[in-house]
């Protein structure tokens, strides 16, 4: 019980300095807490949705099938309530900031439940002073939404695989349909889930089924507002959204450099819906002839190029409190070469046990492989990296330890 209290009483100050620091950001920088980018379509969504009820992203007089709705729905919630000036935008970032918070609690959780508390205060510390977790909570994107989901998703997942009954995969279904609505990339995460039961859990296949059942019908309730409405303002079942086209085809791109040479020019459709399948052909296109043209090369850039745009830069892409980029991407680089090593070891160890998170990180890694690339997309996965780097950390202190002592 000591023990207990100790943990988690670091835990509380690690979470409330991590809590103060974003504050501070908050309050200095305001409205410079921006990329000019997807945070002003989402504010603008929200603002639309607010005074003429009609769910818009680029285009503000064109209902949109672009984006998935629980990120301009949540700020359109906080806009009702705070308005939509600085005071609004100052609410959304400061929500942001405890989900942030949330999310370094869950990640402490997922990390006991995995490995041990140890493994699980220092994966936590990480986590709340990672600088982009910190400066990313002022930006009005879904990353710190996502990132908060995408945990909660996987801890009752996990508490879920020891004690699975209805009730809880109906839970685990209603919370799958909020995060796939909020990134669809998380989409197939049922099919990791059910893997993962089935060689770790020896759950019967009757079982699954039943289970996976009532995920499903959950999943569907949840979702079947948006199906309906996607396919009365454009006569189509569209599950999700209707936005990989654009990212395919500049994915197709090597460096994603477009030259006079290699652009490949194509019309509009009348609106994004129509322009969406067109960039998904000429994505299809253009993949089947750069692979004829260089197959070594082009392959090269569909997999290990790619992984490393996603891995080997960093979500930090405006410097705030005078905190150097270079600091940053040394402190990324401790974690992501920490945790290539603590997989390695987890691979001779018990595989199954932690295949749950190494299969999510493998599934994003191949899925941005195939689109577009950049860190963004991973810095959602970073509380898993962290989880697996201070598993390595703590195992080599032990081995240090057991080495002093031996001598």
């Amino acid at each position: 019980m000591k023990y207990k209290n100790k943990d988690c009483f670091i835990l509380g100050v690690i979470i409330l300095i991590s809590f103060i620091i974003k504050l501070v950001l908050i309050f200095i920088y305001q409205n410079r807490l921006t990329l000019a980018s997807d945070d002003l379509n989402y504010v603008k969504s929200a603002v639309v949705l607010i005074k003429r009820g009609i769910y818009t992203f680029h285009n503000l007089n064109e209902p949109t099938v672009f984006v998935t709705p629980t990120y301009p729905f949540f700020l359109a919630l906080v806009f009702r309530v705070f308005g939509y000036s600085l005071r609004g935008m100052q609410a959304v970032r400061i929500i942001q900031a405890v989900f942030s918070c949330v999310t370094i609690l869950l990640t402490y959780l997922i990390a006991k439940e995995l490995f041990n508390e140890r493994v699980g205060l220092l994966a936590s510390f990480f986590v709340a002073f990672y600088i982009p977790n910190i400066i990313t909570v002022g930006f009005v994107l879904t990353e710190t939404l996502f990132t908060m989901l995408l945990c909660l998703l996987i801890y009752l997942s996990l508490s879920f695989a020891k004690r699975p009954n209805n009730a809880r995969s109906a839970v685990l279904g209603v919370l799958w349909a909020v995060i796939t609505l909020c990134r669809p990339t998380i989409a197939l995460y049922p099919v990791m889930l059910f893997i993962y039961l089935f060689w770790e859990k020896r759950l019967k296949i009757v079982e699954m089924a039943k289970m996976g059942g009532i995920m499903f019908t959950t999943f569907s309730v949840i979702m079947s507002p948006w199906w309906v409405r996607n396919y009365m303002e454009y006569g189509e079942f569209i599950p999700l959204a209707a936005s990989s086209g654009n990212p395919f085809l500049q994915g197709t791109y090597v460096n994603y450099e477009q030259t006079p040479e290699n652009i490949v020019y194509y019309k509009l459709g009348k609106n994004a819906f129509e322009t969406n399948k067109t960039e998904t052909e000429v994505a299809k296109m253009r993949i089947k002839q750069e692979f004829k043209r260089d197959f070594a090369r082009y392959l090269k850039w569909y997999t290990i190029d790619k992984a490393w745009m996603l891995w080997g830069t960093v979500f930090y892409w405006k410097r705030f409190f005078k905190i150097p980029s270079e600091y940053v991407i040394f402190c990324h680089y401790v974690l992501i070469y920490s945790a290539l090593c603590g997989t390695l070891i987890l691979l001779f160890k018990n595989l199954k046990k932690y295949s749950l998170i190494m299969m999510l990180l493998l599934y994003y890694t191949a899925v941005h492989c195939v689109y577009m690339a950049f860190d963004r997309y991973a810095f959602p996965l970073i509380p898993l990296v962290t989880i697996i780097s201070s598993y390595f950390f703590i195992t080599v202190i032990n081995a240090g330890k057991r080495l002093v002592f031996a001598k």
